[in-house]
């Protein structure tokens, strides 16, 4: 594996907030709300230059249409991959999502989550609990960077070791033992 982390940028913010708009004159009426989650809406992380965004619905019927709406303008559903409650889109092209200027968009996973799924509550408790504290966003950092160092590492030996610290900062979050395991279940 090559590093393939970077120092945090401010510019991702600025992509997220661009891609937001975009997204929430795609989704029209749903009233969905759209959160950046993941390590590139953290400053001070070290991160992959990938956003991640969520976008959060409370009405599950919702899916097929929202669903439908995100595949017109470039986006791949991808299902929920093994995490309950969270669907995966992919870009088709650096051109999604698609737009009448051809903007190219920094890169980004996207995913439709369910109010009251463990995979949203996951993201939101773990980015809001670095946000909220320097040493741990250090101390990510610090694994992240130990980790690819280490030319011969694997992508899954790469998240099993994040997984050890994501799980310490979700426990001291508050979640519980079954939610802890089912998130080490679905990264391990």
């Amino acid at each position: 594996m090559t590093k393939f982390i970077e120092p945090y940028n401010p510019d991702w913010k600025t992509a997220f907030e661009k891609i937001k708009q975009v997204l929430k004159t795609v989704l029209g009426n749903s009233k969905a709300d759209i959160q950046h989650v993941g390590s590139t809406a953290i400053p001070g992380l070290y991160a992959k230059p990938v956003l991640d965004i969520d976008i959060i619905i409370e009405n599950k019927n919702l899916l097929n249409d929202i669903t439908a709406q995100l595949e017109e303008t470039g986006y791949k559903s991808k299902g929920q991959q093994g995490i309950a409650g969270r669907f995966a889109f992919r870009q088709t092209s650096e051109y999604t999502p698609f737009t009448t200027s051809r903007h190219k968009w920094q890169p980004h996973h996207l995913y439709v989550c369910y109010a009251d799924s463990l995979a949203l509550k996951n993201h939101i408790l773990f980015r809001d609990s670095l946000i909220n504290d320097k040493d741990l966003i250090e101390k990510y950092s610090n694994l992240k960077k130990s980790l690819t160092d280490n030319m011969k590492i694997t992508r899954e030996v790469y998240t099993t070791k994040k997984t050890d610290f994501i799980i310490t900062v979700l426990a001291a979050a508050g979640l519980s033992e079954q939610e802890l395991n089912d998130i080490t279940n679905a990264n391990t």
